[in-house]
This record gives C-alpha cells, structure tokens and sequence, in this order.
C-alpha cells in the first residue's frame, strides 16, 4: 500500500493553505468556523451525541465541532496517520483513527465531510458514501461541505494550493445525485459562504442567497 497522499503536506499543511489564499479573504480558520456554525443552524437546535468529522486531516475543524457541540463524542477519521499526529495535538479530547474497521463499529448521529470528496477518486466517491449512510445512527445526517466549481476565487484558491494538484472539483447537481446513487432518500441543499472575514458582518443575509451559484461553497444535507 503506498503512502497516504497528505503525509507528505501534513507539516506544513497550514502554511501552504494559508499561501494559497488571496490577500483580504479572512483566515482559513474563520472559514473552517463558518461551516461548523452552518452546520449547527442546520441540525436545529438538535444536539448530537456522537459526531464524526470524516477526513478531519489535521484536525482543523475539530476545536470548532467541539464547541459547537460540547456534550457530544467527537471522533475524527483520516487515511493520512501523520495528520492525525497534528489533530491529536490540536485536539487530545477527540477520539481519531486511520482504521475503518473501528470507525464502523460506531453509530453517528451527524458526520460531517468538509471539503473532502474532492480529494477521493471519482469512481469511489459514491462507495465512501455509502460507507458514511451505513454507519449512521437512526436520524443521522451527512453534511458534505464542497468547493463551488463555479467560484473564480475558489478555483484560484484551488489551483494554487499544491495538496490538490491532483483532485477534481465537482458541482451542487452532481452532488445531489451522488447522495441518490448512495442510497440517502432526503437531502436539503445550498451555496453558502458568500461573506469572506471582511463582510462577516452581511453573513446574515446567507439563508436568502442559497439558490445563488455563485458562494465559494455549498454543502448537501443528507438523510436514509
């Protein structure tokens, strides 16, 4: 089995996201933050008791889930072990694993997959999940978070970040029929991320833009 793809970036995984961004968009943490909060407007005032955060790499997301969602277990998967090194620094409460085999032991009653998929080949995006649906807890939801293809900074962002030379932005349509071929019988979707750090301050205006192509981001709520 040859290495995972991000042990080689997982030292400097933060500087070279960092460099990629443009001048005056906000943090890469502030975006981070911002789906954790959408995803707890969309679960609606529900409090998880398990949540996974499936491809938590080095853990980014992570002290965001947590404080979102402080009564909950917070477990983070991830094929790149060397990442998983800076998660569990980052986040020594959260229980993180490389291992399928344990993590589908569990039931989850949210997983949430930011900005992952893209990095999955095109052939096994709809087996991962359907791997996901299976090990949900009964009224479980997957939230997977994307790049909007559609998005001139995000396709700048996208081809300067050197971790996705090699992966394959896809739309909201194609994502909506991936969670059918998965299996999922309900799904809410929308753009999000419209509002960089600077223009936080118009972020509520997001729930009205939501059929708008035109955010960074949009994100499919899925349900068996």
């Amino acid at each position: 089995m040859s290495k995972p793809e991000f042990d080689q970036y997982a030292a400097n995984y933060e500087r070279m996201l960092k460099d990629a961004m443009p001048s005056g968009l906000g943090e890469a943490d502030y975006f981070a933050q911002y789906k954790v909060n959408l995803l707890a407007r969309l679960l609606k005032g529900r409090a998880p008791r398990r949540v996974l955060d499936f491809g938590c790499g080095a853990g980014r997301s992570l002290p965001y889930l947590l404080q979102s969602f402080p009564d909950a277990e917070c477990w983070g998967y991830d094929v790149s072990p060397e990442s998983l090194k800076f998660a569990a620094q980052l986040v020594p409460k959260a229980r993180l694993g490389s291992d399928w085999a344990l993590i589908e032991q569990q039931q989850f009653d949210v997983i949430f997959a930011a900005n992952v998929f893209h990095h999955i080949k095109p052939a096994d995006r709809i087996g991962a999940l359907q791997r996901c649906r299976r090990i949900l807890a009964p009224g479980g939801q997957l939230f997977l978070f994307e790049h909007n293809p559609f998005n001139p900074l995000t396709r700048r962002v996208f081809e300067r970040c050197p971790f996705d030379v090699d992966a394959e932005m896809f739309s909201l349509s194609r994502a909506r029929e991936m969670s059918r071929q998965a299996g999922f019988l309900n799904e809410t979707h929308g753009y999000t991320l419209f509002f960089p750090k600077p223009l936080a301050w118009l972020r509520g205006l997001e729930p009205l833009l939501t059929g708008v192509p035109l955010g960074a981001q949009y994100y499919v709520q899925m349900a068996a």
